[in-house]
């Protein structure tokens, strides 16, 4: 070599002492230089957050395709199914900022296995339900851990990712969207006629047993243990990660005292999930938008249309065939977001979605024309998803990413709220068309993004990656393991090899 490595620098603190080799190497420099590829790490890692996403899903669909069930035999009326399916709704947008400060205090892995374990306990209450008010309150509290578990899964995923494969990762999540719909169709028409509705909610309910799975089969988040301390374990995890995909990269060439510099500013910055307004702006009206248009265009039209046309909903294959198609809108986002960038995916398939939504609004609703037109929709709207989803976590840094996603989903939440309320109104009230309702949320869709997104969103490759610019999450804030919490811990780093 054209000159020696320098002595291993070493800090030490009362609390926390860590080794940083060959030039300190970094959590986030270690994890991003990870081969973009689908090491068996990250396989696994995606079945086993995913099995969580698609249980989420799974209970969606079931009760929506049971509640009729549910209805007659504890004896609901119209507006006790109105409050069911708001319940859930503001259930998810308490949830979401609710354990995505759990998620940014008590680790995103915590996060997850909490949520998970309290939707299942509402499904559960659900089953034992005896009036209309236990089952509200009941899908009242399995939205609150619905509502948890997107925001903590999405982040978990995204932070184990190195950044040139986070959309990838994030997409292919999604995708367990689509096959947690069909499981869920499969108990809806295979096992709650056998079992009833009761004993088919109790059978899911013994996923909570994956709980113990999660723990102990994922690892929590490098990126968050090194942003609280966790020193230690953030580098023994990412060890770990770099065997698992067949890679150790070093960092010889990087500056210990623009390191410690770094270190020391994070010290006195106290991070918010509301630092930067407009972007915050921004992407809760996205969410928001998404909420309603999405439900709008890819549920309620295609159920006016089966009043007069050909039903989607009257058959179970063809609910497979809905369900199944977003996993093919979820590979096609993974495959674009990495090489076209995050807003010009997003514009590419919300675009798609609206124009494809109003021609089929216009087309005679024939058995084909409208399976095509519908999976089309399903596709579409699920890559636009999951652009949304991999779009939200580059917004914010590492302290305050959890809240950051979580508040934009538990706001959209109420809007979706308001627009299952208003969806009826404007056919029956209004007595709206189904090409103008269509109009409307597509038009808001695309309006959104074009005209509020793509000019004022945040863009990682223009402003750079919020890990980067932002001193809160920098390459180098805590992971090398200074405390600063005690003035009597002496920081002391050896670069020259002396001591």
């Amino acid at each position: 070599m054209a000159h020696s490595v320098p002595e291993t620098p070493r800090f030490t603190s009362s609390k926390v002492s860590c080794v940083v080799s060959s030039g300190s190497d970094t959590v986030h420099q270690r994890l991003n230089a990870l081969d973009a590829r689908l090491s068996w790490f990250y396989v696994r890692l995606l079945l086993l957050t995913g099995v969580s996403w698609a249980v989420h899903a799974a209970e969606l669909v079931l009760f929506t395709f049971t509640r009729r069930l549910v209805a007659h035999n504890v004896g609901m009326g119209t507006y006790a199914l109105e409050a069911v399916g708001v319940g859930v709704f503001l259930g998810s947008a308490l949830g979401g900022p609710l354990f995505g400060r759990l998620a940014d205090a008590r680790g995103r892995r915590s996060a997850l296995l909490f949520a998970m374990t309290l939707s299942l306990v509402g499904l559960a209450l659900s089953a034992m339900a005896k009036k209309d008010y236990h089952v509200i309150a009941a899908r009242i509290v399995a939205g609150i851990g619905l509502g948890g578990e997107l925001p903590a899964a999405t982040v978990l995923v995204q932070e184990l990712a190195p950044r040139s494969m986070r959309g990838r990762m994030v997409a292919l999540l999604e995708a367990f969207t689509g096959v947690g719909g069909v499981v869920g169709v499969a108990l809806a028409f295979g096992l709650a006629p056998q079992l009833g509705w009761r004993g088919t909610y109790l059978t899911i309910c013994g996923c909570v047993l994956y709980a113990g799975v999660l723990r102990f089969g994922i690892p929590e988040s490098p990126r968050w243990l090194a942003s609280v301390g966790r020193v230690d374990e953030a580098l023994c995890v990412v060890e770990k990660l770099e065997r698992a995909h067949g890679t150790r990269e070093r960092y010889d060439n990087l500056k210990v005292h623009d390191a410690v510099g770094s270190v020391l500013s994070v010290a006195q910055v106290k991070a918010s999930a509301f630092d930067k307004p407009v972007q915050t702006l921004v992407l809760w009206t996205l969410w928001t938008v998404m909420a309603v248009s999405s439900y709008a265009l890819g549920v309620y039209v295609p159920t006016l249309i089966s009043m007069s046309g050909f039903n989607m909903y009257e058959r179970w294959s063809t609910i497979v065939l809905l369900h199944g198609s977003q996993i093919l809108g979820c590979i096609g986002a993974s495959l674009m977001l990495e090489t076209r960038g995050r807003k010009q995916s997003l514009g590419f398939f919300a675009s798609l979605a609206s124009v494809v939504s109003v021609l089929l609004s216009y087309m005679p609703w024939y058995r084909y024309v409208v399976i095509v037109g519908t999976c089309s929709m399903s596709v579409l709207l699920a890559g636009t998803w999951s652009c949304v989803l991999a779009y939200t976590p580059e917004n914010y840094t590492t302290a305050v990413r959890a809240r950051g996603v979580a508040y934009a989903f538990g706001f959209s939440r109420l809007g979706a709220s308001g627009g299952a309320l208003l969806y009826p109104h404007m056919f029956d009230v209004w007595l709206m068309s189904v090409p103008a309702i269509t109009w409307v949320f597509a038009g808001l869709l695309a309006a959104t993004v074009f005209g509020v997104v793509v000019p004022y969103g945040f863009d990682p490759l223009k402003d750079g990656y919020s890990d980067e610019v932002d001193s809160q999450d920098s390459d180098t804030d805590l992971e090398l393991g200074a405390d600063h919490e005690k003035e009597d811990s002496p920081l002391v780093v050896n670069v020259d090899g002396s001591t």
